[in-house]
């Protein structure tokens, strides 16, 4: 059996093959099967729409680009959850969990007829553990479909680790699509690391719910790729529910990052805090929209969202568009602050003048401009990785 399908009109016909390649069950063929029936309704989308306004939805497409079948050395993990499955979802948790936090459209209808699934479930009570899962892309001009769903059961306490890599030199694209549930009194500090080669293209869509008393610390770092968008949603729904989503982004070259977080408030005494900072030099692009909703029901409730973006280069560029809509006179605070400026020359020269070379000085004012965000990582390990891999890019910049 290839590990692609190159290039078949048939979409169907793909579906049959991967299936039968797995050896699914007929209800998880037939969902595929559906999902691709279910695409006609959604047209590709265009550039009016302002979650598109900044990155165009044709290179999203499959097109002429090949479906990868592997599984097995793309999806690789450390830790020990108590149920993990690196090629399907499980029908039981299908039919429970499986897609109820999305809103269906053309790339998630993709995404359910081609995916490669996981499902990590971590058990009530789980304290202090850490679980990595790491998607590697290493087929050439591949599309592919990841599709991950993560349950954390009542009152634990654990860090997850997801990182998407790919081979450098290869122009594949990455359709992902996460689902994560935490149950009543569960913290759950999520890294989200996005370190694809050059050439690579991703869209992911990730859903949240977060149940009661639970806290979701969400940090999303931004450094490879050719183009990364990422549409990220929280749904705080149950009282005392919380998020704190810490964005951190670097870019280069020609790179652009196209960035939505959509937080939704619907039950009393909910918080939310949003860091979102950007250092961006050469031609890099960066676009953030950042979406809050406190509904009529969501009273008591805290949010705070900041988006800050440092540019290197006269080149270099980045939007910012805050969208709130607020339902209710009683919140204890809702605000936005937003801002986008150039690396200050005087900064350069000063510390040049201390002996630093330009690259160190630029280096040590980046440094400094993303202290803020790195600081508020709760788990000291999570710290350290994330230091690891901005220092990392840094070197190459």
């Amino acid at each position: 059996m290839p590990s692609v399908i190159e290039n078949v009109n048939n979409l169907e016909e793909i579906v049959q093959t991967i299936s039968m390649a797995r050896n699914e069950p007929e209800s998880v063929r037939q969902m595929r099967i559906n999902a691709l029936k279910d695409l006609q309704q959604y047209p590709i989308p265009d550039r009016v729409s302002h979650v598109w306004k900044y990155s165009d939805p044709l290179g999203f497409e499959i097109g002429q680009r090949n479906i990868s079948l592997t599984t097995d050395k793309c999806l690789q993990y450390e830790g020990e959850p108590d149920y993990y499955h690196p090629l399907d979802l499980g029908e039981h948790f299908q039919k429970n969990l499986y897609g109820k936090l999305i809103t269906p459209s053309r790339l998630t209808c993709i995404n359910d007829a081609f995916y490669k699934g996981f499902f990590i479930r971590i058990p009530s009570g789980t304290k202090q553990k850490t679980l990595r899962y790491k998607f590697h892309s290493q087929a050439l001009n591949a599309y592919e479909c990841v599709r991950g769903l993560i349950l954390v059961e009542q009152g634990s306490d654990v860090n997850i680790i997801g990182e998407f890599t790919a081979n450098d030199a290869d122009a594949q694209c990455i359709n992902a699509v996460i689902e994560i549930v935490l149950e009543n009194d569960v913290s759950l500090n999520y890294l989200s690391l996005h370190t694809q080669g050059s050439q690579a293209i991703q869209h992911l869509y990730q859903r949240t719910k977060v149940g009661k008393n639970s806290n979701f610390t969400n940090l999303i770092i931004g450094l490879g790729g050719k183009l990364s968008k990422c549409d990220l949603g929280v749904k705080l729904a149950e009282t005392n529910s919380a998020t704190s989503i810490h964005g951190i982004v670097l870019g280069d070259a020609l790179q652009r990052f196209d960035h939505h977080t959509r937080i939704h408030h619907l039950a009393p005494h909910t918080k939310s805090e949003l860091d979102f900072r950007v250092a961006l030099k050469d031609k890099a692009r960066s676009a953030y929209t950042g979406n809050l909703k406190i509904s009529h029901e969501a009273i008591k409730s805290d949010a705070h969202q900041e988006n800050r973006n440092l540019l290197l280069s006269e080149d270099a560029k980045a939007e910012s568009i805050p969208e709130l809509e607020i339902l209710t006179n009683d919140v204890i605070r809702c605000n936005h602050g937003v801002t986008v400026g150039r690396v200050d020359k005087s900064q350069i020269y000063y510390l040049m003048s201390r002996g630093l070379t330009e690259k160190e000085a630029e280096r040590l004012i980046i440094e400094g401009f993303l202290e803020p965000t790195i600081s508020k990582i709760p788990d000291e390990n999570l710290k350290k990785e994330v230091e690891d891999r901005i220092n990392a890019k840094l070197q190459i910049l």
